[in-house]
């Protein structure tokens, strides 16, 4: 995998992290529970863009 792939998944793992957690926390979320929301939508971004570069030639 090239090193331009690995940034970009990287970004989008931590941009959906951010975004899921502070969402969650503005509606009022524990911290804990926003910050596993957090990590729940940043693994499934990792898997999404996994297979989405995969498929990709």
């Amino acid at each position: 995998m090239s090193q331009d792939r690995v940034i970009l998944i990287a970004l989008a793992i931590v941009a959906a992290i951010s975004i899921t957690t502070a969402l969650l926390l503005a509606d009022g979320s524990t911290w804990p529970a926003a910050l596993l929301g957090g990590l729940a939508a940043g693994g499934a971004t990792l898997w999404g863009m996994l297979g989405w570069l995969s498929s990709s030639p």
